[in-house]
């Protein structure tokens, strides 16, 4: 291995034979991994850089899935999770690189973070965050995988960009706004509390203004970008220990539970998966919003230790 194949790597030139090898060999040599989460940082503002000058019509443009190999997005954040360091003299890129810091949270856990500029994070649980100590002097570039609500220090001069490992980008100078974008999720979502925001599709570079109280939602399956209006108070009650519903799929209020609760949720009766769910959990314990789940819907619970089993009503 050697500094192509991490180049190929950040710029999506491997097969995925050749990635499964190169995340590996990256898993076991520190040194190489900090060199490239630099290259990937560069690599994604350049993109977002580039792709400002395309409009939504304009041709097609072939971009890098940088962190989208299935089965090894979780291997390439337990290299972020290393300890950053900054570069040794003779690993010295031509530009000096600001030392990269890494948060993350728990399952159950919440966070916030304060970064150079003044903007405020507020992390969900089970998300791992990326952020420069201080900032370049053209861009504010952090890196997301999970949940968080930013409050942006505004500075028109300096563009503050979170890149998702799940093709989505958001890019803004000063702003509200939850960014929804766990792996395990089937989308990726962006909802604006205040300001604006540019959201691209990192695949195809579709790129949408979101105002405010409106909501843009990439679905990874379908390679789709929407845009809906949406109750903004809804999409970020997390913060105060809320999770607020409507008809959404059981499969997405599942992941939500199992990543703020300690607890392992399997399914017995593959009908459930159809079903939308509708309600209000105010800071409960597990127990107490399962018990909600059987007054309020057909579901029925098992509960043995942490283990919950879910099945239908006959």
């Amino acid at each position: 291995m050697n500094n192509k194949d991490i180049n190929a790597l950040v710029e999506g030139r491997l097969s995925d034979k050749k990635k499964a090898e190169v995340v590996k060999w990256l898993l076991k040599n520190p040194k190489q991994q900090r060199r490239y989460h630099v290259l990937k940082a560069r690599h994604v503002a350049k993109l977002l850089k580039e792709g400002e000058h395309k409009n939504v019509t304009g041709p097609k443009r072939k971009f890098a899935d940088w962190y989208k190999y299935v089965g090894y997005a979780a291997c390439v954040m337990i290299m972020a999770a290393l300890a950053y360091t900054l570069l040794s003299p003779n690993e010295q890129f031509e530009e000096k690189s600001s030392q990269i810091i890494l948060a993350s949270t728990s399952i159950g856990e919440n966070k916030t973070i304060t970064l150079s500029d003044g903007t405020k994070v507020t992390l969900n649980a089970n998300t791992t965050f990326s952020y420069p100590e201080k900032f370049s002097e053209e861009s504010r570039d952090v890196s997301l995988q999970g949940e968080a609500f930013f409050d942006v220090a505004h500075n028109p001069e300096k563009p503050f960009i979170v890149a998702t490992e799940n093709g989505m980008n958001i890019q803004v100078l000063g702003t509200v706004f939850n960014v929804k974008s766990y792996p395990e999720d089937q989308n990726v979502e962006t909802t604006l509390v205040s300001g604006k925001v540019k959201v691209v599709e990192e695949h195809n570079q579709k790129t949408v203004v979101l105002a405010p109280s409106q909501r843009a939602t990439y679905v990874k399956d379908a390679d789709k970008l929407i845009v809906d209006n949406v109750q903004t108070k809804k999409f970020t009650a997390w913060r105060e220990g809320k999770l607020i519903y409507d008809e959404t799929p059981i499969r997405q209020v599942i992941s939500d539970l199992k990543r703020k609760y300690k607890v392992d949720i399997s399914v017995e009766s593959p009908g459930i998966m159809d079903y939308k769910y509708t309600g209000e959990f105010d800071n409960l314990g597990i127990e107490q919003i399962l018990d909600l789940f059987e007054v309020s819907s057909p579901i029925l619970y098992k509960m043995h230790n942490n283990q919950i089993t879910l099945f239908m009503k006959q």
